[in-house]
Protein backbone atom coordinates (compact mmCIF):
# COMPACT_ATOMS: atom_id res chain seq x y z
CA UNK A 1 0.00 0.00 0.00
CA UNK A 2 1.40 3.38 -1.01
CA UNK A 3 2.26 5.82 1.77
CA UNK A 4 -0.08 8.83 1.93
CA UNK A 5 1.33 12.26 1.04
CA UNK A 6 0.65 15.82 2.10
CA UNK A 7 0.73 18.82 -0.22
CA UNK A 8 2.15 21.89 1.48
CA UNK A 9 -0.31 24.76 1.52
CA UNK A 10 0.23 28.38 0.57
CA UNK A 11 1.11 29.56 4.08
CA UNK A 12 3.61 26.74 4.55
CA UNK A 13 5.29 27.59 1.24
CA UNK A 14 5.52 31.29 2.16
CA UNK A 15 7.32 30.40 5.38
CA UNK A 16 10.04 28.42 3.59
CA UNK A 17 10.48 30.69 0.54
CA UNK A 18 13.62 32.82 0.28
CA UNK A 19 14.79 35.43 -2.22
CA UNK A 20 11.26 36.72 -2.73
CA UNK A 21 9.73 40.17 -2.45
CA UNK A 22 6.27 38.60 -2.49
CA UNK A 23 4.50 35.27 -2.96
CA UNK A 24 1.05 34.96 -4.51
CA UNK A 25 -1.37 32.19 -5.42
CA UNK A 26 -2.42 32.60 -9.05
CA UNK A 27 -4.66 30.16 -10.95
CA UNK A 28 -3.90 27.37 -8.52
CA UNK A 29 -0.13 27.87 -8.66
CA UNK A 30 2.19 29.58 -6.19
CA UNK A 31 4.16 32.36 -7.89
CA UNK A 32 7.44 33.74 -6.54
CA UNK A 33 8.32 37.36 -7.31
CA UNK A 34 11.77 38.80 -6.63
CA UNK A 35 10.55 42.33 -7.47
CA UNK A 36 7.88 44.42 -5.78
CA UNK A 37 4.80 45.38 -7.79
CA UNK A 38 6.12 48.92 -8.13
CA UNK A 39 9.49 47.67 -9.43
CA UNK A 40 7.84 45.36 -11.94
CA UNK A 41 5.62 48.17 -13.16
CA UNK A 42 8.73 50.23 -13.88
CA UNK A 43 10.15 47.43 -16.00
CA UNK A 44 6.82 46.95 -17.77
CA UNK A 45 7.04 50.58 -18.89
CA UNK A 46 10.75 50.44 -19.76
CA UNK A 47 10.78 47.31 -21.90
CA UNK A 48 8.65 44.23 -22.62
CA UNK A 49 11.87 42.19 -22.54
CA UNK A 50 12.90 43.53 -19.11
CA UNK A 51 9.37 42.98 -17.81
CA UNK A 52 9.45 39.34 -18.94
CA UNK A 53 12.84 38.83 -17.25
CA UNK A 54 11.52 40.30 -14.01
CA UNK A 55 9.41 37.14 -13.60
CA UNK A 56 12.39 34.77 -13.65
CA UNK A 57 13.06 32.99 -10.36
CA UNK A 58 16.71 34.02 -9.98
CA UNK A 59 17.87 33.52 -6.40
CA UNK A 60 14.58 31.98 -5.24
CA UNK A 61 14.81 28.94 -2.99
CA UNK A 62 12.71 26.78 -0.68
CA UNK A 63 14.56 25.76 2.48
CA UNK A 64 13.35 23.66 5.40
CA UNK A 65 14.17 20.83 7.78
CA UNK A 66 12.03 17.71 7.56
CA UNK A 67 11.90 14.06 8.53
CA UNK A 68 10.03 13.17 5.34
CA UNK A 69 11.56 10.37 3.28
CA UNK A 70 9.66 11.50 0.18
CA UNK A 71 9.63 14.75 -1.77
CA UNK A 72 7.49 15.44 -4.82
CA UNK A 73 8.08 18.61 -6.85
CA UNK A 74 5.72 19.85 -9.56
CA UNK A 75 6.24 23.16 -11.36
CA UNK A 76 4.91 25.20 -14.26
CA UNK A 77 7.49 26.88 -16.49
CA UNK A 78 7.21 30.16 -18.44
CA UNK A 79 9.79 32.34 -20.17
CA UNK A 80 12.02 34.41 -17.93
CA UNK A 81 15.04 35.19 -20.12
CA UNK A 82 16.42 34.62 -23.61
CA UNK A 83 17.41 31.09 -22.52
CA UNK A 84 15.05 28.12 -22.51
CA UNK A 85 16.84 25.49 -20.42
CA UNK A 86 16.29 25.32 -16.67
CA UNK A 87 17.33 23.45 -13.53
CA UNK A 88 15.90 23.17 -10.03
CA UNK A 89 18.74 21.89 -7.84
CA UNK A 90 17.87 19.75 -4.82
CA UNK A 91 20.25 19.79 -1.84
CA UNK A 92 20.12 17.49 1.17
CA UNK A 93 22.18 18.51 4.20
CA UNK A 94 24.23 20.89 2.08
CA UNK A 95 25.12 18.34 -0.61
CA UNK A 96 23.72 18.42 -4.13
CA UNK A 97 21.33 15.46 -4.29
CA UNK A 98 19.38 15.62 -7.55
CA UNK A 99 17.61 18.00 -9.91
CA UNK A 100 14.45 18.71 -11.84
CA UNK A 101 15.56 20.10 -15.18
CA UNK A 102 14.37 20.46 -18.75
CA UNK A 103 13.85 22.83 -21.65
CA UNK A 104 10.87 24.64 -23.12
CA UNK A 105 10.11 25.78 -26.64
CA UNK A 106 10.44 29.49 -27.34
CA UNK A 107 6.75 30.26 -27.63
CA UNK A 108 5.33 27.90 -24.98
CA UNK A 109 3.99 28.96 -21.59
CA UNK A 110 2.87 27.13 -18.45
CA UNK A 111 4.66 23.90 -19.33
CA UNK A 112 4.35 21.31 -16.52
CA UNK A 113 7.32 19.38 -15.14
CA UNK A 114 7.49 17.12 -12.10
CA UNK A 115 9.75 14.63 -10.35
CA UNK A 116 9.78 12.49 -7.21
CA UNK A 117 12.73 12.08 -4.84
CA UNK A 118 13.49 9.53 -2.13
CA UNK A 119 15.37 11.40 0.59
CA UNK A 120 16.17 8.65 3.06
CA UNK A 121 15.41 8.43 6.77
CA UNK A 122 16.01 10.90 9.56
CA UNK A 123 15.74 14.66 9.83
CA UNK A 124 17.52 16.48 7.03
CA UNK A 125 17.84 20.00 5.66
CA UNK A 126 16.31 20.45 2.21
CA UNK A 127 17.15 23.28 -0.15
CA UNK A 128 15.52 23.65 -3.57
CA UNK A 129 17.27 26.29 -5.72
CA UNK A 130 14.99 27.61 -8.45
CA UNK A 131 16.18 28.47 -11.99
CA UNK A 132 17.38 31.90 -13.09
CA UNK A 133 16.56 31.27 -16.75
CA UNK A 134 12.79 30.83 -16.56
CA UNK A 135 9.81 31.73 -14.40
CA UNK A 136 9.02 28.64 -12.34
CA UNK A 137 5.70 28.58 -10.47
CA UNK A 138 5.05 25.90 -7.88
CA UNK A 139 2.18 23.54 -8.64
CA UNK A 140 2.83 21.20 -5.70
CA UNK A 141 5.45 20.38 -3.09
CA UNK A 142 4.58 17.08 -1.42
CA UNK A 143 6.03 15.30 1.61
CA UNK A 144 5.06 12.24 3.61
CA UNK A 145 1.80 12.66 5.52
CA UNK A 146 2.54 13.95 9.00
CA UNK A 147 6.14 14.90 8.23
CA UNK A 148 7.64 17.74 10.25
CA UNK A 149 8.49 20.98 8.43
CA UNK A 150 10.70 23.62 10.03
CA UNK A 151 11.68 26.80 8.12
CA UNK A 152 15.38 27.73 7.90
CA UNK A 153 16.51 31.02 9.46
CA UNK A 154 18.96 33.41 7.77
CA UNK A 155 21.70 35.52 9.33
CA UNK A 156 21.84 38.55 7.03
CA UNK A 157 19.76 40.51 4.53
CA UNK A 158 21.02 41.37 1.05
CA UNK A 159 19.95 43.10 -2.16
CA UNK A 160 21.86 42.20 -5.31
CA UNK A 161 21.47 44.55 -8.30
CA UNK A 162 22.89 43.85 -11.74
CA UNK A 163 22.49 42.75 -15.31
CA UNK A 164 22.52 39.34 -17.02
CA UNK A 165 25.49 38.00 -15.03
CA UNK A 166 23.70 38.81 -11.77
CA UNK A 167 20.51 37.23 -13.12
CA UNK A 168 22.58 34.08 -13.77
CA UNK A 169 23.48 33.87 -17.47
CA UNK A 170 24.81 31.20 -18.40
CA UNK A 171 25.02 28.83 -15.43
CA UNK A 172 23.56 25.39 -16.09
CA UNK A 173 23.16 24.82 -12.34
CA UNK A 174 21.57 27.87 -10.67
CA UNK A 175 23.53 27.52 -7.43
CA UNK A 176 26.74 28.23 -9.37
CA UNK A 177 25.68 31.76 -10.33
CA UNK A 178 27.82 34.19 -8.33
CA UNK A 179 24.82 35.85 -6.65
CA UNK A 180 23.65 32.52 -5.23
CA UNK A 181 27.19 31.60 -4.15
CA UNK A 182 27.63 34.84 -2.20
CA UNK A 183 24.16 34.70 -0.64
CA UNK A 184 24.81 31.10 0.42
CA UNK A 185 28.18 31.92 1.98
CA UNK A 186 26.59 34.75 3.97
CA UNK A 187 23.54 32.60 4.82
CA UNK A 188 21.60 35.65 3.72
CA UNK A 189 18.03 36.41 2.84
CA UNK A 190 19.05 37.77 -0.57
CA UNK A 191 16.85 39.23 -3.29
CA UNK A 192 18.33 39.05 -6.76
CA UNK A 193 17.43 42.14 -8.80
CA UNK A 194 19.43 41.12 -11.87
CA UNK A 195 17.89 41.82 -15.29
CA UNK A 196 19.67 40.73 -18.45
CA UNK A 197 20.86 43.74 -20.53
CA UNK A 198 20.06 46.25 -17.76
CA UNK A 199 22.14 49.39 -17.13
CA UNK A 200 22.41 51.85 -14.27
CA UNK A 201 18.92 53.30 -13.87
CA UNK A 202 18.69 55.91 -11.14
CA UNK A 203 14.95 55.46 -10.62
CA UNK A 204 15.24 51.78 -9.68
CA UNK A 205 17.15 52.74 -6.52
CA UNK A 206 14.20 54.85 -5.37
CA UNK A 207 11.77 51.90 -5.41
CA UNK A 208 12.53 50.30 -2.05
CA UNK A 209 12.02 46.75 -0.90
CA UNK A 210 10.31 45.99 2.40
CA UNK A 211 13.53 44.88 4.08
CA UNK A 212 16.53 46.76 5.41
CA UNK A 213 19.59 45.08 3.89
CA UNK A 214 22.89 44.72 5.71
CA UNK A 215 24.70 44.34 2.38
CA UNK A 216 23.99 45.54 -1.16
CA UNK A 217 25.95 44.47 -4.22
CA UNK A 218 25.68 46.39 -7.50
CA UNK A 219 27.03 44.97 -10.77
CA UNK A 220 25.99 47.25 -13.61
CA UNK A 221 28.27 48.88 -16.14
CA UNK A 222 29.06 46.54 -19.00
CA UNK A 223 25.81 47.38 -20.82
CA UNK A 224 26.23 51.09 -20.09
CA UNK A 225 29.62 50.84 -21.80
CA UNK A 226 28.21 49.10 -24.88
CA UNK A 227 24.92 51.00 -25.25
CA UNK A 228 25.15 54.49 -23.78
CA UNK A 229 26.95 57.75 -24.27
CA UNK A 230 29.47 58.77 -21.65
CA UNK A 231 27.16 61.51 -20.39
CA UNK A 232 24.17 59.14 -20.03
CA UNK A 233 26.26 56.63 -18.11
CA UNK A 234 27.71 59.22 -15.74
CA UNK A 235 24.29 60.73 -14.99
CA UNK A 236 22.55 57.41 -14.33
CA UNK A 237 25.47 55.87 -12.42
CA UNK A 238 25.85 58.76 -10.00
CA UNK A 239 22.07 59.08 -9.66
CA UNK A 240 21.70 55.37 -8.90
CA UNK A 241 24.27 55.32 -6.10
CA UNK A 242 22.99 58.57 -4.61
CA UNK A 243 19.43 57.25 -4.55
CA UNK A 244 20.56 53.87 -3.25
CA UNK A 245 22.34 55.43 -0.28
CA UNK A 246 19.30 57.58 0.49
CA UNK A 247 16.98 54.56 0.27
CA UNK A 248 19.16 52.31 2.44
CA UNK A 249 21.26 54.59 4.68
CA UNK A 250 22.63 51.78 6.88
CA UNK A 251 23.66 49.19 4.27
CA UNK A 252 27.20 48.37 3.25
CA UNK A 253 27.42 48.85 -0.54
CA UNK A 254 29.78 46.83 -2.71
CA UNK A 255 30.10 48.20 -6.25
CA UNK A 256 31.25 45.40 -8.55
CA UNK A 257 32.97 46.84 -11.61
CA UNK A 258 32.56 44.75 -14.80
CA UNK A 259 34.22 41.40 -15.44
CA UNK A 260 36.48 40.91 -18.45
CA UNK A 261 34.91 40.54 -21.89
CA UNK A 262 36.51 39.83 -25.23
CA UNK A 263 35.73 43.31 -26.61
CA UNK A 264 37.31 45.04 -23.61
CA UNK A 265 39.45 47.45 -25.69
CA UNK A 266 36.65 48.59 -28.01
CA UNK A 267 35.24 52.06 -27.42
CA UNK A 268 31.62 51.42 -28.40
CA UNK A 269 29.11 54.26 -28.29
CA UNK A 270 30.50 55.48 -24.98
CA UNK A 271 33.78 56.35 -26.69
CA UNK A 272 36.18 54.89 -24.08
CA UNK A 273 37.52 51.42 -23.20
CA UNK A 274 35.73 49.28 -20.61
CA UNK A 275 38.19 50.18 -17.83
CA UNK A 276 36.61 53.66 -17.73
CA UNK A 277 33.54 52.17 -16.01
CA UNK A 278 35.54 51.07 -12.97
CA UNK A 279 37.41 54.36 -12.88
CA UNK A 280 34.21 56.41 -12.86
CA UNK A 281 32.52 54.22 -10.23
CA UNK A 282 35.57 54.77 -7.99
CA UNK A 283 35.15 58.50 -8.49
CA UNK A 284 31.47 58.30 -7.53
CA UNK A 285 32.31 56.25 -4.43
CA UNK A 286 34.21 59.19 -2.94
CA UNK A 287 30.89 60.94 -2.29
CA UNK A 288 28.92 57.86 -1.12
CA UNK A 289 29.41 56.73 2.47
CA UNK A 290 30.32 53.09 3.25
CA UNK A 291 30.71 52.13 -0.41
CA UNK A 292 33.51 49.83 -1.55
CA UNK A 293 34.44 49.42 -5.22
CA UNK A 294 35.69 45.99 -6.28
CA UNK A 295 37.33 45.71 -9.69
CA UNK A 296 36.22 42.32 -11.04
CA UNK A 297 38.06 42.53 -14.36
CA UNK A 298 40.30 39.54 -13.52
CA UNK A 299 37.84 37.51 -11.46
CA UNK A 300 37.19 35.16 -14.41
CA UNK A 301 40.15 33.73 -16.41
CA UNK A 302 40.40 35.31 -19.85
CA UNK A 303 39.80 32.05 -21.71
CA UNK A 304 36.54 32.06 -23.64
CA UNK A 305 36.23 28.38 -24.47
CA UNK A 306 36.65 27.31 -20.83
CA UNK A 307 34.93 30.00 -18.80
CA UNK A 308 32.54 32.11 -20.91
CA UNK A 309 29.98 31.34 -23.59
CA UNK A 310 30.03 34.34 -25.88
CA UNK A 311 32.82 36.66 -24.89
CA UNK A 312 30.89 37.84 -21.83
CA UNK A 313 28.57 35.47 -19.95
CA UNK A 314 30.24 32.96 -17.62
CA UNK A 315 29.51 29.26 -17.73
CA UNK A 316 29.57 27.30 -14.47
CA UNK A 317 33.37 27.05 -14.38
CA UNK A 318 33.67 30.81 -14.89
CA UNK A 319 31.11 31.51 -12.18
CA UNK A 320 33.04 29.35 -9.72
CA UNK A 321 36.08 31.59 -10.19
CA UNK A 322 33.96 34.73 -9.96
CA UNK A 323 32.20 33.59 -6.79
CA UNK A 324 35.41 32.59 -5.00
CA UNK A 325 37.29 35.75 -5.97
CA UNK A 326 34.39 37.98 -5.01
CA UNK A 327 33.99 36.22 -1.66
CA UNK A 328 37.70 36.61 -0.95
CA UNK A 329 37.34 40.34 -1.70
CA UNK A 330 34.39 40.99 0.63
CA UNK A 331 34.41 38.29 3.33
CA UNK A 332 36.25 40.38 5.91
Amino acid sequence: MAESKQKLNFEQIKQIAHGVARVEEVDGKIVFYRFTKEQQELYRVVSADFYMKSFSTSGVSLEFDTDSEYLGLSVSICKGSSRYFFTHSIFVNGERFDELSGEIEKETENVPFSKEFQLGSGVKRIRIVFPWSVASSLVALELDEGAKITPVAKNRKMLMFGDSITQGYDAMQPENAYAVQIATRFNAEARNKGIGAECFRAKTALLKDDLEPDIITVAYGTNDWSKRTKEEFETECRGFYTNLRNSYPNAKIYALAPVWRSSINDKKQIGVPLKFIAEYIKEVSESISDMTVIDCIDFIPHELENFQTDGLHPIDAGFMHYGKNLWDAIKE
